[in-house]
């Protein structure tokens, strides 16, 4: 019996109250990826997943602009208390003075790293932790 079913929990970031990006983090051999955001002192903020298909041995600078020398994109996902809610990369999630905590289902086929980009947060601060894990 494998062990790849325990959850292996890496945060992304803690207590962020300002904008940018986390840490990024190598997910490429998990084959499932949820993300709890959660924030508080009413946040008032936009969170956006990232990911790339770079190589393992070297994330892609998340905070500057995406390019063909520096590959990452904005990760489509799905709100778990409304799986029916696909929520656009280039979207993200927001908060508007009320505090969210959010289970985040996110579209892994074949992501190497993710990472979480916070824009215009004017209130609050925001914790992002990647759960990952395989079911075999």
């Amino acid at each position: 019996m494998s062990v790849t079913r325990i959850p292996k929990q890496l945060t992304i970031m803690s207590a962020k109250a300002t904008t940018g990006v986390g840490t990024p983090q190598l997910v490429n051999d998990f084959k499932n990826i949820q993300l709890s955001l959660t924030s508080q002192t009413s946040a008032n903020f936009t969170a956006k997943i990232q990911g790339s298909f770079a190589a393992p041995e070297s994330a892609p600078n998340f905070a500057a602009a995406a390019s063909a020398t520096n590959p990452w994109f904005f990760v489509n996902s799905w709100d778990l208390s409304d799986i029916t809610t696909n929520v656009t990369g280039a979207t993200g999630y927001a908060a508007t003075g009320t505090d969210i905590v959010k289970g985040i289902l996110v579209n892994t086929d074949a992501l190497v790293w993710l990472n979480v980009s916070i824009t215009a947060i004017s209130a609050g601060s925001v914790n992002a932790t990647a759960v990952i894990y395989n079911n075999e």
